[in-house]
């Protein structure tokens, strides 16, 4: 492993393994504060420990840098969703997404970068520029390419996720769209009217896809803002219990 991996590895594990637990925490302890408020600190407590332990026991999933912080933002995720569970009556579906929209904001920052992602000249090439960049950030278990079909198209797909796999293992895959729900801040981040392209997520390996699409195409709208399956979608996996 060069430097350059070395220091790659490190930031990584920096960000899914002490920023985004720390944050997405954060955001579950204003919900337990309105509904739980005597409790709020046990859970909390609670959550932590029991991510730790499944950290612990998913240890072999850990093979570099930021492999490692993926899988305690995996876990701390995972406790959260068992913790919440009860307190959402039991319901699957709401305790989900709930915890998707705790996630949503958690690196909302990082993609605060308009003047990268909304250039008019050569804006596809910024943009897989950018992605390719990114997703060294990412565990060497994902599988990504990047495709140019046409002229005015760029997809990142992703046929391997190190999430979904943590989550299939623990048979709670839908579970993984927690971790999707970040993804949205970049998609939101390319604005139509400004750059001329338009940002869409057509299909998820959390919601039983082949692959995660991820497409940036020219638009003439707008208006044309993103769209995206996990939106759509999630409900139609009868997450719901009863």
């Amino acid at each position: 492993m060069n430097a350059i991996d070395k220091a790659v590895g490190a930031e990584a594990h920096w960000l899914m393994g002490r920023v985004m637990p720390r944050k997405f925490l954060g955001e579950v302890r204003k919900h337990l504060h309105h509904v739980a408020p005597d409790r709020e600190d046990d859970l909390i407590d609670a959550i932590r420990a029991r991510a730790k332990e499944i950290a612990d026991a998913d240890e072999d999933m850990a093979t570099d840098g930021p492999s490692k912080g993926a899988l305690l933002i995996g876990a701390v995720v995972l406790a959260a969703y068992e913790a919440l569970l009860p307190l959402f009556d039991g319901d699957r579906g709401r305790t989900i997404r709930y915890l998707q929209h705790a996630m949503s904001p958690v690196l909302r920052r990082p993609y605060d970068m308009a003047s990268t992602l909304n250039e008019r000249d050569h804006a596809l090439d910024k943009i897989e520029k950018t992605c390719r960049v990114m997703v060294k950030l990412y565990p060497a278990h994902f599988e990504f390419d990047f495709r140019r079909p046409e002229p005015g198209l760029f997809e990142m797909n992703v046929r391997r996720c190190f999430w979904r796999d943590f989550f299939a293992r623990h048979d709670a895959t839908p579970v993984t769209t927690v971790m999707c729900a970040f993804d949205v801040n970049f998609m939101k981040a390319i604005d139509p009217a400004v750059s001329g392209l338009r940002a869409e997520r057509t299909s998820l390996l959390s919601l039983g896809d082949s692959k995660c699409r991820f497409a940036v195409l020219e638009t003439d709208d707008p208006l044309n803002g993103y769209s995206d399956a996990l939106e759509t979608r999630f409900d139609d996996g009868g997450e719901r219990d009863g």
